[in-house]
Order: structure tokens, then C-alpha cells, then sequence
């Protein structure tokens, strides 16, 4: 494939990352623990799925991952729960977050 000349290519020079751009690699010990949910959002007819993990001793820490998008509900619906079975530590779904662990006020 040959680039034209007049392409408006943006060259970036190649630097170290930084120590930041690790950080999820040397805290994943709290990953071995959580719970994974998943989302579906819909927009321009598209169905977007998004795995979520939760910790379960903290419900404030988590992740979201999006995955892929699915022209139809039951197909996103279909992938979502085979990836949540896959991808969780327990296999029967045993590790739950604790749900009233936010107590919100509602004054």
C-alpha cells in the first residue's frame, strides 16, 4: 500500500511510558475477588457490552472493560453471559458484593 505525500500523518516520538500506564498490572491481586457484572447500552441500534468487575470488600473499586457491540439484544445478551461464566472465579456465581454497603441518605 503506498501512503500519498499529502497524507496529514501525525508523528509522535516514541518515549517510555510511564509509571501510571502499570499500575492495573501490580494491583491485580484485588481481581482474584471480585464480582463480574456485565452492562448493555443501547445506541444507534447498536448493543454495547461492558464487563464490570467488582471488588467485593470494597464496591467502590472496580473496573469496566468494554467488549464488543451486537446488532441484536438476545445475541449481546448471549456473549455477556458466556463471557460473565468464563471470566469469574467462582463458577457457580458464589462471591457477591454487599449491596446496602453505600448507605445512601436520602435527606
Amino acid at each position: 500500500m503506498r501512503i500519498p505525500a499529502d497524507f496529514p500523518y501525525q508523528h509522535t516520538p516514541e518515549i517510555p511510558g510511564e509509571d501510571q500506564d502499570m499500575k492495573i498490572l501490580r494491583e491485580d491481586k484485588w481481581l482474584m475477588n471480585t464480582e463480574v457484572r456485565y452492562q448493555l447500552v443501547e445506541r444507534r441500534s447498536q448493543w454495547h457490552l461492558t464487563m464490570i468487575y467488582i471488588a467485593i470488600d470494597n464496591p467502590l473499586k472496580l473496573i469496566c472493560r468494554k467488549i464488543d457491540t451486537y446488532n441484536s439484544e438476545k445475541k449481546a445478551k448471549t456473549f455477556a453471559e458466556i463471557m460473565m461464566r468464563g471470566i469469574r472465579k467462582d463458577a457457580r456465581g458464589t462471591l457477591k458484593t454487599n449491596r446496602d454497603g453505600f448507605h445512601f441518605c436520602d435527606n
